[in-house]
């Protein structure tokens, strides 16, 4: 998955330091290029503190509601600008949900527990107030992408591959979404058991019960792929291989776990989530419509015999499926059980992993 990146906050010269809020909306666009395109929600709300911070510009009263609103309106600022060049920022939310995207940036970096919104100053009566002009940022799960709003997956993945190369990509995709249909029996001294999926999903199993003792499912997927299988393309040597894959990583077009398993990062998710949806004929979540590739999905016998893969390799999934925080609306507001089969998800569920 994507996390937080560790790219350089922009820092206004002493000389600039009266900017407008085009400056901003400019430096903001940097900063979200300068983590390969992919920016988490508070990362670039501490960038917009920090420039405003350089700028002599903080309203030490402001709420996190209002700094979400202020980024808010820089990026449709900046989107604005940026359809005359058929690229946008879009802001999208990972499906393993704000817990656990919230616990490995904290992991990584430790970046969101308290951020200073207002300037140092010796005035004792602003130092004494000073833990008071501190904010907590809140857990999230949204990030901001920018994407390529070309008309095809050829022409969203020209910028950066050669044509041999978006082969091989589209050749990948093929291979996880044909995974995902291959539902496996959870081994108690396998990896997948420690999953942060696995974890998020038990934890809102626990709160939606009450009850310690309910059974763990014992059903998994995925659309994840190990190395050894992506290098089994004959359109290139495995050293052509190991390249494109670290490339298509670096863009964040993919991710490796450090198991060296490959998954679909959430640029690819942003950009071709259509192309993915149409072809393969992936189910999407039930409550936000939006493609699920980390979750949960309904595991009775009923709806995984819709999900399971055709005969030509595409999915004719038609089960249900939610991302993590979806998941968790769904059995707190609506029903413990899947409207599509009537069955209970609390003990008949599989985790997308």
């Amino acid at each position: 998955m994507s996390v937080v990146q560790e790219a350089q906050v922009p820092i206004v010269p002493p000389q600039q330091q009266n900017i407008t809020a085009d400056d901003i909306s400019r430096y903001l666009l940097q900063y979200i290029l300068a983590a390969r395109g992919v920016c988490h929600e508070n990362a670039l709300m501490l960038a917009l503190m920090r420039l405003k911070v350089d700028s002599h510009d903080v309203n030490a009263h402001w709420t996190i509601s209002d700094w979400l609103e202020a980024l808010n309106e820089h990026i449709n600022a900046i989107n604005i600008k940026l359809n005359l060049l058929n690229y946008k920022i879009l802001r999208i939310s990972h499906g393993i949900g704000k817990s656990a995207v919230s616990i490995k940036n904290r992991q990584n970096f430790g970046l969101f527990d308290t951020v200073g919104t207002t300037e140092d100053n010796e005035d004792d009566d602003n130092n004494d107030n000073k833990e008071d002009s501190r904010v907590v940022l809140p857990e999230s799960n949204r990030f901001y992408v920018y994407v390529n709003l070309s008309s095809t997956e050829e022409t969203k993945l020209a910028t950066r591959f050669t044509p041999k190369e978006i082969e091989y990509v589209k050749w990948c995709l093929e291979k996880f979404c044909i995974q995902s249909g291959i539902i496996r029996e959870m081994d108690q001294g396998n990896a997948i058991t420690s999953s942060i999926v696995v974890h998020e999903v038990n934890r809102i199993l626990l709160s939606a019960t009450g009850d310690n003792t309910t059974n763990k499912w014992n059903k998994w997927t995925t659309f994840t792929l190990g190395s050894t299988e992506l290098l089994q393309y004959d359109g290139f040597t495995a050293t052509e291989i190991e390249a494109v894959l670290v490339k298509l990583c670096e863009h964040k077009w993919f991710y490796r776990t450090q198991n060296g398993v490959f998954g679909m990062d959430l640029k690819c998710i942003a950009e071709l989530e259509e192309y993915l949806v149409s072809t393969f004929e992936l189910a999407t979540c039930q409550n936000c419509n939006k493609l699920a590739i980390q979750g949960v999905m309904c595991g009775s016998e009923s709806c995984l015999q819709n999900g399971s893969p055709s005969s030509e390799g595409e999915s004719t999934n038609k089960c249900r499926v939610w991302h993590i925080d979806c998941f968790q609306h769904y059995i707190t507001h609506v029903s413990k059980d899947c409207d599509l089969c009537k069955n209970s998800l609390i003990t008949n569920g599989v985790y997308v992993i």
